[in-house]
Protein backbone atom coordinates (compact mmCIF):
# COMPACT_ATOMS: atom_id res chain seq x y z
CA UNK A 1 0.00 0.00 0.00
CA UNK A 2 1.47 3.35 -0.93
CA UNK A 3 1.60 6.31 1.44
CA UNK A 4 -1.33 8.41 0.15
CA UNK A 5 -3.71 5.47 0.56
CA UNK A 6 -2.52 4.89 4.14
CA UNK A 7 -3.06 8.56 5.02
CA UNK A 8 -6.54 8.54 3.47
CA UNK A 9 -7.51 5.33 5.29
CA UNK A 10 -6.20 6.73 8.57
CA UNK A 11 -8.17 9.94 8.13
CA UNK A 12 -11.38 8.03 7.33
CA UNK A 13 -11.01 5.76 10.35
CA UNK A 14 -10.32 8.75 12.63
CA UNK A 15 -13.36 10.64 11.33
CA UNK A 16 -15.67 7.66 11.79
CA UNK A 17 -14.35 7.02 15.30
CA UNK A 18 -14.67 10.66 16.30
CA UNK A 19 -18.20 10.80 14.94
CA UNK A 20 -19.38 7.78 16.93
CA UNK A 21 -17.58 8.81 20.14
CA UNK A 22 -18.90 12.36 19.84
CA UNK A 23 -22.44 11.11 19.30
CA UNK A 24 -22.23 8.87 22.39
CA UNK A 25 -21.07 11.80 24.52
CA UNK A 26 -23.79 14.08 23.22
CA UNK A 27 -26.53 11.54 23.92
CA UNK A 28 -25.14 10.58 27.35
CA UNK A 29 -25.76 14.01 28.85
CA UNK A 30 -29.50 13.72 28.23
CA UNK A 31 -29.92 10.08 29.26
CA UNK A 32 -30.21 10.52 33.02
CA UNK A 33 -32.75 9.27 35.48
CA UNK A 34 -36.09 11.02 35.57
CA UNK A 35 -36.34 11.06 39.38
CA UNK A 36 -35.03 14.52 40.21
CA UNK A 37 -35.99 14.37 43.88
CA UNK A 38 -33.91 11.24 44.43
CA UNK A 39 -30.90 12.79 42.68
CA UNK A 40 -31.20 15.90 44.85
CA UNK A 41 -31.40 13.79 48.01
CA UNK A 42 -28.32 11.77 47.01
CA UNK A 43 -26.39 14.97 46.23
CA UNK A 44 -27.23 16.43 49.64
CA UNK A 45 -26.16 13.17 51.30
CA UNK A 46 -22.86 13.30 49.41
CA UNK A 47 -22.19 16.85 50.57
CA UNK A 48 -22.99 16.03 54.20
CA UNK A 49 -20.75 12.94 54.11
CA UNK A 50 -17.87 14.96 52.69
CA UNK A 51 -18.18 17.50 55.48
CA UNK A 52 -17.91 14.96 58.29
CA UNK A 53 -14.81 14.59 60.43
CA UNK A 54 -12.28 12.19 58.90
CA UNK A 55 -13.72 12.35 55.38
CA UNK A 56 -10.59 13.81 53.83
CA UNK A 57 -9.17 12.20 50.71
CA UNK A 58 -9.14 8.54 49.80
CA UNK A 59 -7.72 7.29 53.09
CA UNK A 60 -4.17 6.93 51.82
CA UNK A 61 -2.05 9.29 53.86
CA UNK A 62 1.17 10.24 52.14
CA UNK A 63 2.37 13.43 53.74
CA UNK A 64 0.07 14.16 56.67
CA UNK A 65 0.41 11.10 58.91
CA UNK A 66 3.79 9.38 59.16
CA UNK A 67 6.82 10.75 57.37
CA UNK A 68 8.84 7.54 57.81
CA UNK A 69 6.40 5.65 55.57
CA UNK A 70 6.77 8.32 52.92
CA UNK A 71 10.57 8.11 53.11
CA UNK A 72 10.45 4.30 52.83
CA UNK A 73 8.12 4.59 49.84
CA UNK A 74 10.46 7.04 48.10
CA UNK A 75 13.53 4.89 48.85
CA UNK A 76 11.82 1.82 47.39
CA UNK A 77 10.87 3.72 44.23
CA UNK A 78 14.40 5.09 43.84
CA UNK A 79 15.83 1.58 44.28
CA UNK A 80 13.50 0.10 41.66
CA UNK A 81 13.97 2.81 39.03
CA UNK A 82 17.69 3.10 39.80
CA UNK A 83 18.11 -0.64 39.36
CA UNK A 84 16.35 -0.57 36.02
CA UNK A 85 18.43 2.41 34.87
CA UNK A 86 21.62 0.70 36.07
CA UNK A 87 20.70 -2.47 34.18
CA UNK A 88 20.16 -0.53 30.97
CA UNK A 89 23.45 1.31 31.48
CA UNK A 90 25.32 -1.96 32.08
CA UNK A 91 23.74 -3.51 28.99
CA UNK A 92 24.74 -0.54 26.85
CA UNK A 93 28.34 -0.65 28.08
CA UNK A 94 28.74 -4.41 27.59
CA UNK A 95 27.64 -4.57 23.96
CA UNK A 96 30.30 -5.45 21.47
CA UNK A 97 30.25 -3.00 18.62
CA UNK A 98 31.07 -3.90 15.07
CA UNK A 99 34.14 -2.14 13.76
CA UNK A 100 33.37 0.55 11.19
CA UNK A 101 34.45 -0.29 7.65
Amino acid sequence: MNKPNIWIATAIVMMIGTTFLGFQSAVAQYAGSSNLEEELKLAQEKVSNAGQEGAYGSGTSMLSADSSQTVIFIVVLVAIFGGVAGAFFAMSRSRHREPAK
